[in-house]
């Protein structure tokens, strides 16, 4: 099983580094393991990245899955927990991550532990 990490990029950052996803999977993990000095670690996450909205997002996900009103979720072996950040999930397959490009467009996924990155909307044309 592995964890993937979902990221909402801004559409400014999201343009710039579509054609270097490397650098951008480096900063965000630069972030996921930062242990000090967390107010450069905020503004840079506010930079790159959106928050996330969970009530919309767990209400997507409820109305796609036909749930009742879960807060986290686990569906065909697939474990989702949304925090403000990020996403994250624990999964052996990308079926479901697949699902939430309709959520929205912008999302890069990281796998910081195998070191795997990828923007969501790309698994479209794979």
């Amino acid at each position: 099983m592995r964890e993937y990490n979902l990221f909402i990029i801004k559409k400014e950052y999201y343009d710039y580094y579509r054609k270097n996803p490397l650098f951008l999977f480096d900063t965000l993990k630069k972030l996921y393991t930062l242990k000090e000095d967390f107010n450069y670690g905020i503004s840079l996450y506010s930079q790159l990245c959106e928050r996330i909205n969970p009530f919309t997002l767990r209400h997507f996900i409820n109305k796609k899955y036909n749930l009742d009103n879960n807060k986290t979720f686990y569906i065909d072996k697939t474990f989702i927990e949304i925090r403000h950040t990020r996403i994250i999930v624990r999964s052996k397959n990308l079926d479901i991550i697949d699902d939430l490009n309709e959520y929205n467009k912008y999302i890069f996924v990281c796998d910081f532990i195998n070191n795997d990155y990828f923007y969501l909307n790309k698994l479209q044309y794979c």
